[in-house]
């Protein structure tokens, strides 16, 4: 049954980002709006395909590399909706100004989750994959080590824009805030 509200969650991730896609400022460096609608429309089509059958999406955690028993599939649960809720959270504070490269009239948010680190949307997002890699599924656990290596690479692209962006505003900000874990890194 665990395995059905880790679904859950990443289902719900993936709704509230098709939905934000439709509503973030456009991109300085963007490409023309047919091009951002085809994407919006590609992610609002993989959404419905998720949607189709929880049950076949659950049942790729199934296949696993180890078995640590229910109780750590249960705690993998809590602590990929922990990571969702959080995810989430970060993108409501972003609200407009939320994408992959600099928004027009773009601004710095540092409240919220924003507060206690500087890219909290990873920062929930590897905290939910680690929770589903609890499972031992093998597609989750390659997915987790992927999921570090691509969030790590796109931190530095985002600090480099934002400190171009905002360069006192942003220096500032990284001197009083960790990056990824509150209070540690």
């Amino acid at each position: 049954m665990y395995g059905y509200v880790i679904v859950a969650s990443w289902l719900i991730l993936m709704a509230v980002w098709v939905l934000g896609a439709f509503t973030a400022k456009r991109d300085i460096s963007s490409s023309p709006s047919i091009v951002r609608w085809l994407w919006q429309l590609f992610l609002l089509g993989l959404l419905i395909v998720a949607l189709r059958n929880p049950h076949d999406d659950a049942y790729v955690l199934d296949r696993r590399f180890f078995d640590l028993g229910p109780a750590v599939g249960w705690i993998g649960a809590l602590l990929t909706a922990i990571g969702v809720v959080f995810a989430i959270w970060a993108r409501y504070r972003l609200g407009r100004n939320w994408g992959s490269h600099p928004k027009e009239d773009h601004l710095l948010v540092t409240t919220g989750p924003y507060t206690h680190v500087r890219h909290p949307i990873y920062t929930g997002a590897i905290l939910a994959l680690f929770g589903s890699a609890l499972t031992g599924s093998i597609v989750v656990v390659v997915l987790f080590i992927v999921g570090i290596v691509v969030c790590l690479r796109r931190i530095s692209k985002e600090e480099r824009d934002m400190l171009r962006l905002f360069p006192q505003q942003y220096a500032a900000y990284r001197a009083r805030t960790r990056r990824l874990i509150p209070l540690v890194w």
